[in-house]
């Protein structure tokens, strides 16, 4: 249940900061991060393959653990996706009500993510070695 109400929020946030977007008046470099976004977001898709991919946290029953692709260096390169796409819209068209959006997503998302790498330490036993080696959103540093 904890994990279907953490893609709840996550998906009303997104649908919210899209919502609130004027996609018109969008600077140029918005559009850039967007790309960055949609090309992380399916490069970890086409790694991770239909049968292994999951939208809810907990792990696929015969799924196996992935650590190619964006997968070598982030453990989580979907929700870095999320965090440059919702960066994009909030940079580009600075407010407080995408500033309250995105901060809710942000916690949520970090929040998924712990809950998340629990599960995955329990269905994998490779799992923490993985940890070891790669950081959670950002390349080097986080």
């Amino acid at each position: 249940m904890k994990g279907k109400i953490l893609v709840a929020v996550q998906f009303g946030c997104l649908a919210l900061l899209m919502v609130v977007t004027n996609w018109f008046t969008l600077p140029w470099w918005s559009f850039v991060l967007l790309g960055i976004s949609a090309f992380l977001a399916f490069w970890a898709m086409a790694v991770m393959r239909f049968g292994n991919f999951n939208i809810v946290p907990y792990p696929v029953t015969n799924g196996t653990l992935v650590s190619e692709g964006p997968y070598k260096v982030i453990r989580h390169p979907m929700y870095t996706s999320i965090f440059i796409f919702a960066a994009a819209l909030l940079s580009g068209q600075f407010d407080y009500i995408k500033l309250i959006i995105s901060l809710i997503l942000v916690i949520d998302l970090v929040v998924k993510m712990i809950f998340e790498e629990s599960l995955l330490c329990e269905h994998f036993p490779g799992y923490k070695a993985y940890m070891q080696k790669t950081k959670r959103v950002v390349p080097f540093l986080w």
